[in-house]
């Protein structure tokens, strides 16, 4: 039936600040290209397992942010 390693009915996108090039970086952090957006993001739980959050520098560095009712949201 579904052809993928998992499956997610209701989650947020939580987005970060990287451009397209940083392909390389943002996969290693597990990250999903948006191609609407054009923009990388994480779904809400893989986000808590790469470590950003708890990280100062990357969390200052990466900007994490997410759109709720159409407003902007910083994490």
């Amino acid at each position: 039936m579904f052809k993928g390693e998992k499956i997610y009915p209701v989650c947020y996108r939580i987005y970060l600040n990287l451009n397209y090039g940083d392909s390389v970086r943002a996969k290693s952090f597990g990250c999903l290209w948006d191609s609407r957006q054009n923009k990388w993001y994480f779904h809400e739980d893989n986000y808590l397992k790469s470590g950003i959050k708890y990280s100062t520098t990357l969390h200052a560095e990466l900007c994490p942010y997410m759109f709720l009712d159409g407003k902007t949201i910083y994490l």
